[in-house]
């Protein structure tokens, strides 16, 4: 059983096949991805990219890195090639060093008062939506369906369901 049982949501059906997990390369939070993994009857059943600042780093950090696009969609087709994947995970971490590194101090960097605290979510929520809209378009093109559901995993390894942005412009570069 997981460490974290009590602290993930329940209130989605978990995949009953293979899935495409995309999470940012922090180290702290590895193994808590993985137990988060578990929890949704996950085990091996997962291709895993990392990449740095998960949804943000996968459509190009913010203009920083923007053949890192392409990179994502080529191992996005090869994993659906390989597992013909119907869901994507896209888990995205608080106090991300890459989201402070492409966004900058103002628009990456947050406290953890209330007010700070939504608007990393905030952030977070609109490039993961962002990038899960992305992918929905790539896998319409191959004629396949998609599921994604976004995450976010605080600095304990407890992950909540990522709700849209409330504000969909909103993009930490203010």
């Amino acid at each position: 059983m997981s460490l974290h049982h009590d602290a993930y949501d329940i209130s989605y059906p978990p995949p009953r096949k293979a899935v495409l997990l995309v999470t940012c390369m922090d180290l702290r939070l590895m193994d808590d991805v993985v137990q988060f993994m578990d929890h949704d009857n996950l085990t091996n059943r997962y291709d895993h990219v990392t990449i740095a600042g998960c949804a943000l780093g996968a459509l190009g950090a913010n203009g920083k890195h923007p053949h890192w696009v392409d990179t994502f969609k080529d191992h996005f087709k090869i994993a659906h090639e390989l597992r013909e994947f119907e869901d994507v995970y896209i888990i995205e971490h608080r106090d991300c060093g890459a989201y402070k590194k492409f966004l900058g101090k103002k628009g990456g960097s947050f406290d953890d008062t209330p007010a700070d605290q939504e608007r990393e979510r905030e952030v977070h929520a609109r490039w993961a939506y962002e990038a899960a809209e992305v992918m929905k378009e790539w896998a319409r093109r191959m004629g396949v369906p998609l599921n994604v559901r976004s995450f976010l995993m605080n600095l304990r390894g407890d992950v909540k369901p990522l709700a849209p942005p409330a504000d969909p412009s909103v993009d930490g570069k203010g």
